[in-house]
């Protein structure tokens, strides 16, 4: 009879852990750009006036 396979336990683990850090950096990521507030600046460098509705 055949030999049981042996299963990618090593590969399976480091493959978890490598998803989970993306999606750790995706996450800090979308943290900061919602905390973040950016001026818009026109051709000479200075802010421009932004019309919120």
């Amino acid at each position: 009879m055949a030999e049981p396979k042996k299963g990618g336990g090593p590969y399976l683990a480091m493959f978890g852990i490598i998803g989970a850090l993306f999606i750790t950096i995706l996450i800090v990521a979308y943290s900061f750009t919602r905390k973040a507030n950016p001026v818009m600046l026109d051709e000479q460098g200075r802010p421009q006036q932004t019309h919120h509705s």
